[in-house]
Formats: C-alpha cells, structure tokens, sequence
C-alpha cells in the first residue's frame, strides 16, 4: 500500500505558511525574482487561486493577461525559501508515518506504507482519515490517495476531495483518471510540446496509444508516463534518508592537564563513532577536533585521513600526533570529535606506480614532522604564479595537485626554441659586494676575494606586487664575467648584492 500527500498550489500555501500571502480571494503567484508585490505584465503565473480559475485565469498567463479577465487581481512572486521550508516540513510529517518514502516534487510526497503495522486493505480508510486530520491540524490544503503501487496513488491524490483510494475493485475510480489533463504527469517541455502536437490532451488519450510507438518516439522517459496514464507500475521509490551526524561531544567533571587521560575518553567516543560508522558501511575521511579550556580559549583542528579507513588504531594514532606537539595554558573542559564520513573504496593499482605502502603511516609521519617544524612548514613545493624569481607555496602531500593545463607547442617551433646556459645556483645565494662604475658592476668581492670584471651585462630589473606595500618587491639581474672567463649572475635588491650562480 501506498500514500500520496499533494499539496495543491503549493507556492501560494508556501507564502502563507510563510506569512507573505495578502489576505484576498484574487491573487497568483509568479515566476521570477523573489519579492512580495508586483504587477509585472510580462511576468508569468506559476500558481492561481480557485477564485481566479473561475473568473478563467490559469497558470502560463502573463500577468497583463490575467490582468485583462480580472483587473482585481494581485500578485506575488514565488519565495524559494518559504517553499523549501514547507516542503521539509512535509517530509519530517512523512517521516512520523514511514521510514519509507519519497519528495517526489516540491508539494508532493510519496510513502510506502508496506512496513507500517495494521496496514491492512480493511484499514486503507482508516489510515487516509488519520493522515487528513493530521494535515488538516498544520493549516494545509491537501490531497490524500491511495493504491497499491506508488504511481496510482499520485494519481488518486490528483482527484482526491480530499481522500480517495484506489484499489482493483474500483473501476469507476480508475475510469476519472483519465480525464485528468496531460500536465498532472509533469512531464519535460520538450515533450509536452509533442503531446500538443498529438492531440494528446489527457492521460486517456495518451493510454490508448500503442505502447511500442511512444516508446520509438519519445524513448525511456515517454514510455514511464505512458505507463503512469494506465496505472503505473511497481517501482522503486527514491527514498529520503537523512544524512548521519557522526559527533561526540564530552562535558569533564574535573578539567583534564595531561594527554594520557585525555586519550583514554578520545578513544572511548572514537570507539562509538566507529561503531556507527561500520553499521552504515562507510569510513572516517576526516577528525574534526575541538577542545575547549578553563579560560574560555579553544583549539579547533581538521585532521584528513590519508586513506579513509574504520580501523580505531590509526585514527587513534592521528588524534595523538597531532595533540603531543600542542600546549595550552588551561586545563581543558570539553572535547567534540567529527567523523567526516565517506564509503570504502578500494582502486586497482598500476604495475609501474611506486604508490605508498601504508598511506596512514605516511600521514602521521607528516603530521610529526609539522609538530616538530610548525604549521605550515612541511609539504611538497609548487611555483605560484608570480614573475618573481623563487616564489613558491607548499601544497599538502596528501592533497592531489592538479596541474595547470598548458598549450603544446607545434614540431617545428619546439624544435627551434633557443635555450641558455644552465645557470648552477647557490644555494642560498651568496652575499657579496661590488664596486660600481657609472653604475656598472666593475670588481667583484666574494669571500676575501677581488675578482675584476670584463664585461657586464644589464640591468634586466623585475618587479611585482606593486598593488600591495607588504608583497612588493624589486630588483635587477646583471650578467658578468670575470677576469678567468668565468660567468656569473648577480642581483641587487634593497641596496644589497647577492651572488645568484654560475653559468656552466
């Protein structure tokens, strides 16, 4: 058995629920742009009142249309958040009823009542009345069907007024559908368009076509709403399953100052969320840690898994890494630990990638390493995008780096592009001094040594930054060579010389 809870004109009974709707018979709601009063004339109806479908305004109008049939009329535009507020309200009435059901479309929901105790076919009215009184008891307008399978319980709702169940003995029942117009299947522009076309105009005239050639015309989703015209068929629903919060949180009786006690309640709540987390077959990817002290002060980190895993020792590994290199200048109070969940994988490995034998050990070994270091001070280098000689970042190592992509050079060009001498650096460059002449390096001072120079080369002057005091910089490159041939680079910046390499 099957339930189907529909809302009708649910973007006008969101802006009341909402407390936005004007109190009059003669109002529609509108695409576009949330707001509250409008008159737009080129804006369309989404919804309508029954008093303006009397008067023969429908939804698709314009609004100078609708305007013409009934110039009392006033307009609001559609409130997305009011809209998802009633519509989760709807689902957490669902959920008191079922485990088992869908959010079909905004304004309707679907529920499989199949698990539901005393869900008999003798009790189908029974349950029906106890749905309306409790909608009815949240100021709704709704519509409540019934049948056995999913799609013919939407159906029942549509005609509902305000219960109707469908079951086989009720042909009467199942003959009404068909006047229902084509539109109550919601199906994609595209084919409503050749619906239109077809003359099809209500689901009995969709459901007297051959089932073959709807299917040749129109594929998967042209055969689903033929089967819907005829009944439905069983399916199954795609069930809504709120997401699982996997956290702890621990308020001491008496503050805590060492870490070994502190690790025996980490691991006591890190055993209950393992515990959950292999009842739904998933993985930590991540710890959040909070820790909170006597003085008010508190210690957020975000500890990534380097290989998600369930296994309590290695979690148990990463949480005291990382808290043997922190100090604190209160005893603590609190502690809040996150799992961040995510499902087991398992990818086939490449004959000729050196990957990393244990990924957890890696990670911890890292994570050492930036106890020891700092934050911030261990990772892989990458260049960032700057002009300035040296400029790099580290980027995590156990997070993927995506490389820029960039443009292939042609055969011929590759094959001609001139290249210079390797340039041997130091490593850190070398402070040195040098004499000028008329602003040209002349001799070279470098570790006691004086070193003329032949012949100079520049001033090739870089600069950036220039839109930022803290992050300017500038200096200029010269070229020499000295006496015994030798090829030096040097760089002056701030009033100061550096030896940069040799050229080989």
């Amino acid at each position: 058995m099957f339930a189907a809870w529909w809302l009708p004109r649910f973007p006008l009974q969101a802006l009341h629920a909402a407390g936005h709707l004007p109190p009059v018979d003669c109002i529609a709601a509108l695409d576009g742009i949330p707001g509250r009063l409008a008159q737009r004339g080129d804006a369309s109806l989404a919804c309508v009142t029954e008093a303006l479908e009397r008067r023969g305004v429908s939804p698709g109008m314009t609004v100078s249309q609708a305007l013409a049939r009934c110039p009392e009329m006033r307009s609001v535009y559609r409130e997305e958040a009011a809209e998802s507020q009633l519509q989760n309200r709807l689902l957490g009435w669902a959920e008191a009823w079922t485990p088992d059901y869908e959010a079909t479309h905004p304004g309707l929901c679907l529920l499989d009542l199949r698990r539901v105790r005393n869900a008999a076919t003798l009790a189908w009215e029974d349950h029906g009345r106890d749905m309306m009184t409790s909608l009815r008891a949240q100021a709704l307008d709704a519509r409540v069907g019934m049948a056995e399978n999913a799609d013919l319980a939407f159906l029942a709702a549509r005609i509902a007024d305000p219960l109707r169940i469908l079951t086989a003995e009720k042909s009467a029942a199942r003959q009404a559908l068909g006047a229902l117009p084509i539109t109550t299947l919601s199906p994609p522009s595209e084919i409503l368009e050749i619906f239109h076309l077809w003359g099809v105009r209500t689901l009995a005239d969709l459901a007297a076509l051959p089932r073959a050639d709807v299917t040749a015309r129109l594929g998967k989703a042209g055969t689903q709403l033929w089967q819907i015209s005829r009944g439905g068929s069983e399916r199954l629903l795609h069930l809504v399953r709120p997401q699982a919060v996997f956290e702890a949180c621990l308020d001491l009786d008496a503050p805590i100052e060492s870490l070994q006690p502190l690790m025996a309640l980490l691991g006591q709540m890190l055993d209950q969320l393992i515990g959950r987390l292999r009842a739904a077959w998933q993985v930590a990817a991540s710890l959040h840690l909070q820790l909170t002290f006597e003085d008010g002060s508190r210690h957020h980190q975000q500890l990534r898994v380097a290989e998600p895993t369930c296994d309590p020792a290695v979690l148990r590994r990463i949480l005291e890494t990382h808290l043997e290199g922190l100090t604190a200048a209160a005893p603590l109070t609190q502690m809040q630990l996150e799992i961040t969940p995510a499902r087991a994988t398992t990818s086939q490995m490449n004959l000729f990638d050196a990957g990393l034998r244990d990924p957890n050990r890696f990670a911890e070994t890292l994570s050492a390493l930036e106890a020891l270091l700092g934050h911030g001070r261990v990772g892989r280098p990458a260049h960032r995008p700057l002009r300035q000689p040296d400029a790099f970042f580290l980027h995590p190592f156990l997070q993927p780096v995506v490389a820029a992509p960039q443009a292939a050079l042609p055969f011929a060009e590759a094959a001609s592009t001139q290249t210079g001498l390797p340039l041997l650096r130091y490593r850190p460059p070398r402070e040195i001094r040098v004499r000028l002449k008329n602003a040209v390096p002349q001799q070279l001072l470098c570790e006691g040594q004086t070193r003329p120079i032949t012949a100079a080369h520049g001033p090739w002057k870089l600069s950036g930054g220039w839109w930022d005091r803290t992050l300017a910089w500038e200096q200029e490159v010269w070229d020499v060579r000295s006496l015994d041939g030798t090829l030096y680079r040097l760089v002056r910046q701030q009033n100061r010389w550096r030896l940069e390499g040799i050229y080989d």
